[in-house]
């Protein structure tokens, strides 16, 4: 039997449901949010849930893709980038208040201690860099994916950091630091690489 067309009411649901999910990640380890505490803290039921999501880990990809798939997600990304894009290595680039307080999400993501979690901030950060500089994953040698893991791990890493979490802000002065521009330099590398015959 096919599934119902959505309604404003399953909308209503999906958005209590991550709304909850967000809450609960603040004050709670991943481990240990359950499909009973969402249902409680959104005020929906079981089958709710799972009519929605098959499980927890569902719930958390389509929650941050939904957060990720925003302009001001890729803002954030686009400010970390701007040592590159924008020519002018002396001046750090500005993250508007707007992105940091909706970027904190993908903040909090990188600092909790899922596996899950940061491997979903790690591709979004790659997929990001990687789309802007024309870089093809499946054309990296084995030791360029070996630097990329590298560089993306420490990115979510520095994301995750109680530095961070204190004072967003430095994420801005972040590809005007020494590892910075050596991070954004491998990349460039990279791309030049594929583009040459």
């Amino acid at each position: 039997m096919p599934r119902p067309k959505k309604s404003n009411q399953d909308e209503m649901a999906v958005t209590r449901i991550e709304k909850a999910f967000w809450q609960l990640l603040e004050t709670e380890d991943y481990s240990n949010i359950t499909v009973l505490r969402i249902s409680q803290e959104s005020g929906t039921n079981r089958n709710s849930f799972y009519y929605h999501y098959r499980n927890i880990d569902d719930l958390a990809h389509k929650a941050f893709m939904r957060n990720a798939n925003n302009d001001v997600s890729k803002a954030l990304i686009a400010a970390l980038m701007s040592h590159s894009c924008n020519g002018n290595e002396q001046s750090a680039p500005i993250i508007a208040p707007a992105v940091l307080q909706h970027s904190k999400r993908i903040m909090l993501c990188a600092r909790s201690n899922s596996p899950y979690l940061n491997h979903l901030v790690h591709d979004l950060l790659q997929k990001i860099w990687f789309d802007a500089m024309s870089i093809k994953e499946e054309l990296l040698s084995a030791e360029e994916k070996v630097q990329v893991r590298f560089v993306f791990a420490g990115l979510v890493a520095v994301l995750g950091s109680q530095e961070i979490k204190d004072c967003p802000l430095l994420m801005s002065s972040l590809s005007q630091t020494e590892i910075g521009k050596a991070f954004i330099a491998a990349l460039e590398r990279i791309a030049l690489g594929q583009q040459s015959p």
